[in-house]
This record gives C-alpha cells, structure tokens and sequence, in this order.
C-alpha cells in the first residue's frame, strides 16, 4: 500500500515530469519549422521562377528568324499582255549584338507570259536569286540598346522578385518572433501565479495549524483564500490567453492544434559591435534596398531608351549576291548568271519630338523618385539600428536592476516571514509583501522577454537571426548599372567571335 507521504511526493513530482515531456521550443526552430511548410513560400518561390524566364526570352532578340513566301498570281506585262507567275522565297535573318541585322535570302520567280515583248526576251523565264544584305544603324539603335536594356529588365526584375521572397522572410520572421514573445509572456505569467499560489498555500498551512493551536484567527484563513481566490481565476484567464496563441503558433508551423511546447526565450550576449558595423550589417541585408537598387537599374535603362529613341535613324544598307536569269527565246535557250550587290543610306527623323522629350523628362523624375525613397530608407534604418542599440543598453540595465529588486524583496519576505512565526506582524502584512515579491519576479522575467525582443529585433535587421535557419538559397544578382559607351567594346567582340 502506497503511504500517504510516497502519494504526496508523487503528486508533487507529476507536474515536474509533465513539464520534462513538454517539448521546449527555441525562437530559431520555431522559425525552421514555418519556413519548411508556410505556404505563401511556395508562392514566393514561384514568382522568382517566372522572373528568371525573362531572361531566356530578352535572348530571343538574337535568335535566327526564318521566313517564307509563296504564291501564284496572274499579272499584265509591260506590253499589256496577261502573264502567269508563281514566286518563291525564303530567309534567314537575325539581330547582331552591335545592332545590325543580318539576313540571307533565296527567291524564285517564273514568268509565263501569254505574249513575247521581244524575240530576245526569254518567255517563259525563270530568275533565281541568292544574297546576303546587312543594315547597321549609324545613330539611333547603333548600340542595340533594345537588346541590352532588355537584359538589364530581366536581371532588375529576378532581383525584384529575389527581394521580395527575402522580404517575405523578413515579414514572417516578425509576425512569427511577435506570437512567439506574446505566447513566451503568457507563460511567464502562468509560471508566476503559480508561484504565488504555492507560496500562499504554504502560508495557508501554516496558519490552519495555528490556528488549531489557537495562535491564529479565522480571519486569517479567509485573507489567505481570498488570495488564492483570485490567483487561481488569474491563471484560468490566462490559460485561456495561452491556448489561443499555442494554436496560432501550432498553425504557423504546420502542426496539430492541440500539440503543446513550450517557449524558451534565449538571452544572448551583449552585443559589442559598433554602429558602423551594425549599420553596414544592415545595409547588406535589407532586402528593400536590394529592390531599390533594382529599380534605380530600370530607372537608369529607361533614360538609355529614351535618349536613344530621339535619335534620327540613320542606317547603313549593303547586300551582295548572285541572280540567274533563265529561259526560252527566238533563236534556242537563255541562260545567264551575274553578280548584284549595292550600298545605301537611309535617314529618317521626327518632326516633332516633344513626345520624346516628355518621356525623357519622366524617366529622370522616375530616376529622382528612387533615390529619394533610397534616401529615407537609409534614414529609417539608420535610427533603427541606433534606437535598439541603445535599448538593448537601456534593458540590460534594467534586468540588472530588477534582478536587484527580486533579491531584496525576497529578503524583505524571509525576514516578514520569521517576524510573523514570532508573532510580530499581522497575516495581512505578509500578504502584501508575498504580492511584492510576485509583482517583483513578474517584472523581473517580463523584462527579460523585452530584452530577448530588441535582440531578435536586431538579429532580422542585421540579418543573424536566420545564421541557424536553413532557407532555400537565394543569390542575389551583382546588378550594376552599365552605360552604353562602357558595353560596346564587349558587344562588337561578340559580334566578330
């Protein structure tokens, strides 16, 4: 038979053992598991795919196009007779990186006409033509800044879309660290009441038995279950409180409503950077500016577009090939081959160009947009990193000095406590000062999560928070913003490999 003190001890030690089975769950692997299952990750990841297409299709500018015609037609000769012609023809064309376009093509005509022009006219005859032509542009497009800003787009738009998955990061880690710290809070305070229901029970024993004793009064017992009264009511509000934010957690990470854990808030060290290198820390990792710089890229192509275009258009145009005439004349057959070619200009230019120079001036306004929201994110961010810095600072302080005040009224309390066994203080008087020391242990572990806040806070800025967590890679591009004068070289090597 179990002896009442074994079943005592065996009570006592089943919310310990609880507690040891309850898994304990770090801001980083809570972090981990949402990463591994959120959904809108999938989402993120998709667009990032969709951006990296854009790519492969600005490619498309260079690619060989082919084209071909083929038709019958009945037509009327210079002599007004009617004629019978079937054509053929086909094409290679393709766009240079300098700009110019090259093309090869192939034609076949025949020409069955009811009435001979000439007895030295062949009838029917039969022409085939084979050249090679090639235009380069002498002003506007001679860079082929359709193609290259077309480039710079795709790069801008991945880095854009790479922002804004890390971004998303950033977002949920936030939302994530703010459920995490209330549902940390929460506990701190179930722990604490719970505290202050041990102790006032305690107390209550102790009074009962004097009370037995006829050392106590019945007033007493009443002071002390009103205590207890209300703590109980107390943690049954709050039990309420941490259901609540366990489910909301439990469906961040993807797991059953009911699956219980338990928050286990790290305090880090003092962080001994300085603000240069934590500020430079959080440049580096701020995906807005990422996706500022983006922007500015777009911003800088579209003024290289734009200046382009109110150039005048002047080509160069030359071709060389070989025609073959063939056919049927008065006296037998003809046949005769030769060689065409031929070298032009031609020039073309708007009238009025205000259009143009409207779109010009957007393009330098949009330019000037970017930079100031570059300006005041720098801004914003700087007095981020210096605010925390010197909260953390301030919290430290803090938690050093209520830790002091947990001491002393712990102290206070021990001393009250063998005043009162002595019969030299009122049961009230231990009440209030049980209530301090709770008031006191409560502010003590609060101060800490606001502690443990302002460096997680700081660890997503820097970025350290996710040195744990792994995440799918995400490169970021090394965009940089070319002028035009700097990639021609590059281009017209291309050209001649």
């Amino acid at each position: 038979m179990i002896k009442p003190v074994t079943a005592l001890m065996l009570l006592l030690l089943l919310p310990v053992q609880l507690m040891a089975q309850t898994q304990q769950l770090t801001l980083q692997q809570v972090l981990q598991k949402v990463i591994d299952h959120y959904p809108s990750i999938r989402l993120a990841t998709l667009q990032l795919e969709k951006a990296r297409e854009d790519s492969i299709k600005a490619e498309l500018q260079l690619a060989w196009q082919l084209n071909a015609n083929a038709g019958v037609a009945r037509e009327t000769s210079l002599i007004g007779s009617s004629t019978d012609q079937m054509k053929l023809g086909a094409g290679l064309t393709r766009r240079l990186l300098s700009g110019g376009d090259l093309g090869f093509n192939a034609s076949f005509l025949r020409d069955d006409a009811e009435d001979s022009f000439a007895p030295t006219v062949p009838n029917p005859s039969t022409k085939t033509r084979l050249d090679i032509n090639y235009r380069h542009p002498l002003q506007q497009g001679s860079e082929n800044s359709q193609y290259g800003e077309s480039k710079v787009a795709a790069r801008a738009a991945l880095q854009l879309a790479q922002g804004e998955k890390i971004a998303l990061y950033d977002r949920l880690a936030s939302e994530v660290l703010e459920v995490y710290l209330a549902a940390a809070t929460t506990r701190v305070r179930i722990q604490n009441t719970d505290k202050a229901i041990a102790r006032s029970q305690r107390l209550k024993d102790y009074i009962a038995s004097e009370v037995s004793l006829g050392l106590s009064e019945e007033k007493d017992i009443l002071q002390i279950d009103a205590r207890l009264a209300g703590n109980r009511a107390d943690k049954q509000s709050l039990q309420v409180l941490w259901q609540q934010q366990m489910v909301s957690l439990n469906r961040l990470m993807d797991q059953h409503w009911q699956k219980e854990f338990m928050p286990l808030v790290e305090l880090e060290q003092a962080i001994q950077k300085p603000y240069d290198e934590l500020y430079a820390s959080a440049v580096q990792q701020d995906a807005a500016l990422k996706q500022i710089e983006a922007r500015l890229l777009l911003a800088d192509s579209a003024i290289r577009l734009s200046r382009d275009k109110r150039q005048d258009q002047l080509d160069l145009v030359m071709y060389l090939g070989n025609e073959k005439n063939q056919g049927d004349v008065a006296v037998g057959d003809f046949d005769e081959s030769q060689l065409v070619g031929g070298v032009s200009l031609e020039f073309r230019r708007g009238l009025d160009k205000s259009g143009l120079d409207a779109e010009l001036r957007q393009a330098h306004l949009d330019r000037e947009l970017v930079l100031q929201d570059k300006k005041l994110l720098l801004q914003n961010l700087h007095y981020q990193v210096a605010s925390l810095q010197v909260e953390i600072e301030s919290a430290q302080a803090a938690v050093q000095a209520f830790a002091r005040s947990v001491r002393a009224e712990s102290a206070k309390l021990r001393e009250a406590t063998q005043r009162y066994k002595d019969g030299r203080i009122e049961t009230d008087r231990i009440i209030d000062f049980e209530a301090q020391l709770s008031s006191a242990e409560l502010a003590y572990e609060l101060q800490k999560i606001e502690l443990a806040r302002r460096y997680y806070q700081l660890d997503l800025l820097i970025g350290s928070i996710w040195k744990t967590v792994v995440r799918p890679e995400i490169p970021f591009l090394a965009v940089e913003s070319e002028s035009a004068e700097q990639s021609t070289g590059s281009r017209s090597q291309q050209d001649t490999n």
